[in-house]
């Protein structure tokens, strides 16, 4: 028995594992416990509870997160003991969410601590300027001349905003060197006032020889108010206020149209623009006027090439047109356009509407019947205007169960996969976004299929369009939560495919979705909003539950419904831009085509919401098996206040 006892030691020592006494063999952990154990592990390691993180380390054995127990302690905890281990760590997990957060916390580590010839060699491409300011200063410090690497420090300088600590010894050696010139700062006074942090100006202002700082002190003044631009009394007839004035027109035609068209006419007779900065004014000019209705937004087109309008510029160019209903101006501007803008849906059906109201119907038909065969806003209304039935095109993937089943046991996946379970979504779409990079388009697809057979949503109609697989409809507009939906569509009388839609738009299905407005969950509820459906105030947590989400949001779109007489156009537009503000957009006076009032929406990201909403109720309506084109009532109504 005693010899038994021994040889088990021996054993347990070769495997690297401890005896810990008469029993033999660790029961091995659930799942479950596993995970447990991982949080806790993980906690341990980033407060250096170095022998309590260690052991629970063998007992998760291959648990995918493990290796998250260690990165915990390796970013918290970089020193020069650990460097041996830093870079197994590193090698091991090079390209995975697991790398940048050791590598950087190891590079700031060895960056104040001046190990300049490690730092040099553990250092990777990086856009951070302050590990990129270490390595410059790693380079200088084995030997490196200021000289040859000027231009990098010039370009990290040379910026609008202010750079780390880390990298003013950097700027100050660059600097002593001679190289820093008057050109620089005011290159990085335009930087700082044209759009980057204007708190930076009367430093960089004060760098200036003294002759040149009332033209800093004029940047300064036109960031603070661009309105100054009208005073050209107080700028000097010399091309360097130029860029200023042109700079300040750019902002100030939102605020005063006429002063800014007069300043303009006046200023290209004092100052030399160049073609870049005209363009600049012109653009800016034609788009601030058109996006108001302003007719004389086409007079700033007229300057403007054909082929340096930009998706936007087109649309308020084609927009002006149509609210003046000139359609023979519109089918030529369309047909002016490079083949490859002319192509575009949206170009092609109003091209096809302007040679219908032209009496060009044949024309105008067969033009809309192959618009007709496209799943798309576009696609829609034009089946809508040959009463055609919509096309959804829906041609699922057909992935390999061999592919399949390799792809889930990938180290990334497995990782996602654990971290979904655990609710820590960020991190699951970290790695799953990592876990893609490494995939063929093929293998995407069926990584879609993976993500949507763990019920992640989200990331199963991202991954299947990011595959280019766009007629898998399936995948790109599910029935999440289907009882949900459907459920609280029927109680509050509003069509299921709407429901659908609008959380499709509004969160691709994600629960923990979080605007920078302040916006949560599903269906994208405003906390105030949420208040004033619901009766009361409800906390974060309760708005990102998918029942209490869909029930208020579906409410709410009641409400909206019920305030704009069903008008679902205005509904829709309502829900994203406010019904206040909406209303304002409701043309008084007279009568306008339904499908023209949504182009000319004065809101680009309202506009499109509305025409992403009303294309995915279609597609959902199709799914949940009404065949009838909802688009019919947009082409045959006018929306308008006759007074």
């Amino acid at each position: 028995m005693h010899l038994i006892k021994q040889r088990l030691i021996t054993l347990f020592l070769i495997l690297g594992v401890a005896w810990s006494g008469p029993t033999l063999v660790a029961k091995e952990l659930s799942l479950q416990e596993k995970r447990k154990l991982f949080a806790a592990a993980e906690y341990d390691a980033s407060k250096g509870r170095t022998q309590s993180y260690r052991s629970a380390l063998q007992k998760l054995g291959d648990y995918p997160l493990a290796p998250y127990v260690e990165m915990a302690y390796l970013k918290r905890y970089p020193s020069l003991k650990n460097k041996q281990r830093v870079r197994e760590f590193l090698n091991l997990y090079t390209g995975t969410p697991l790398e940048w957060p050791v590598r950087s916390a190891w590079l700031k580590y060895l960056g104040k601590k001046g190990e300049a010839v490690t730092y040099l060699y553990d250092f990777r491409k990086t856009s951070s300027a302050e590990l990129n300011c270490y390595k410059l200063r790693s380079e200088l410090a084995i030997g490196g001349k200021v000289s040859v690497i000027a231009e990098q420090i010039a370009d990290l300088w040379v910026v609008g905003e202010s750079q780390p600590k880390a990298c003013d010894p950097l700027f100050k050696q660059w600097q002593d060197a001679g190289y820093r010139s008057v050109e620089h700062i005011k290159k990085r006074i335009e930087l700082a006032a044209t759009g980057g942090k204007h708190t930076l100006l009367p430093y960089l202002i004060g760098l200036l020889p003294q002759q040149d700082q009332a033209w800093g002190q004029l940047w300064r003044k036109v960031r603070r108010d661009p309105g100054q631009v009208t005073r050209l009394s107080q700028f000097k007839r010399s091309n360097d206020y130029a860029p200023m004035i042109a700079y300040g027109l750019q902002r100030y035609i939102w605020r005063n149209e006429d002063k800014s068209i007069a300043t303009w006419q006046l200023a290209q007779q004092r100052y030399a623009f160049t073609a870049e900065q005209a363009l600049a004014v012109n653009k800016k000019f034609a788009l601030a006027l058109a996006s108001q209705g302003d007719e004389r937004g086409l007079d700033y087109f007229k300057h403007i090439p054909v082929n340096e309008l930009d998706s936007q510029l087109r649309h308020w160019h084609l927009a002006i047109l149509l609210k003046q209903q000139d359609w023979v101006a519109i089918a030529s501007f369309v047909q002016s356009l490079p083949q490859e803008a002319m192509a575009e849906l949206s170009n092609q059906y109003w091209l096809s509407r302007a040679q219908k109201q032209l009496g060009i119907k044949h024309t105008a038909v067969n033009r809309f019947k192959q618009i007709a065969k496209e799943r798309h806003y576009y696609g829609f209304l034009a089946a809508a205007q040959v009463d055609q039935q919509t096309q959804i095109n829906n041609y699922p993937y057909q992935a390999h169960y061999k592919q399949l089943e390799e792809l889930s046991e990938a180290p990334g996946a497995k990782r996602a996969f654990e971290f979904l379970q655990l609710k820590r979504y960020t991190s699951a779409r970290r790695e799953w976004w990592h876990y893609k990079r490494t995939l063929s388009e093929d293998e995407k697809a069926t990584a879609a299929i993976i993500a949507a057979r763990w019920q992640w949503h989200d990331q199963a109609l991202r991954t299947i369009s990011q595959a280019g697989y766009l007629d898998d409809v399936d995948l790109r507009f599910p029935l999440a939560f289907e009882s949900k939906f459907k459920h609280y569509a029927k109680q509050y009388k509003i069509p299921t495919s709407l429901a659908f839609a609008v959380a499709r738009r509004e969160s691709t299905f994600m629960t923990d979705a979080h605007s920078s407005a302040g916006a949560r969950g599903l269906m994208q509820l405003m906390p105030a909003t949420a208040k004033q459906v619901a009766g009361r105030k409800l906390s974060s947590r309760k708005l990102y539950d998918p029942s209490t989400n869909i029930k208020l949001g579906t409410k709410y779109l009641r409400q909206l419904l019920n305030k704009v007489d069903d008008e679902l156009p205005l509904a829709i537009a309502s829900y994203n831009a406010g019904y206040h503000r909406v209303r304002k957009w409701v043309p008084q006076g007279e009568e306008m085509d339904l499908d023209l009032w949504i182009e000319t929406i004065p809101y680009k990201e309202t506009r499109e919401y509305v025409k992403s909403v009303l294309a995915y109720q279609q597609v959902y309506s199709q799914l949940l098996g009404d065949q009838q084109n909802l688009f019919t009532p947009i082409i045959n109504k006018k929306m308008g206040v006759v007074k």
